[in-house]
């Protein structure tokens, strides 16, 4: 990841990232959606019942990137944790 992509770009690979993670490490789904206006956004499908989504997002927060969710936030260069945090956060134990 180079500060110098745009922040699009950016955005979409550090969900991409995070997309692939979560499935590898936590076995939990989710969904990578990239409008065509508009920003990326990862969606995680809570466990419980009625069935909801966690919204997932990346944002430049003083030129520092953070994965924000459920009002917790995580720095981005830590993909792992993130998706333990976000695993949890949705109930996949």
């Amino acid at each position: 990841m180079s500060a110098d992509q745009r922040p699009h770009a950016m955005r979409y690979s550090l969900l991409a990232d995070l997309c692939y993670k979560l499935g590898e490490r936590q076995q939990c789904t989710s969904m990578l959606v990239h409008p065509s206006r508009g920003e990326a956004v990862l969606w995680v499908p809570e466990r419980a019942w009625p069935r909801t989504w966690l919204g997932v997002a990346a944002v430049d927060h003083r030129g520092r990137w953070l994965y924000i969710f459920g009002g917790q936030w995580c720095m981005a260069g830590n993909v792992a944790e993130t998706a333990a945090r976000v695993a949890w956060a949705v109930g996949v134990r």
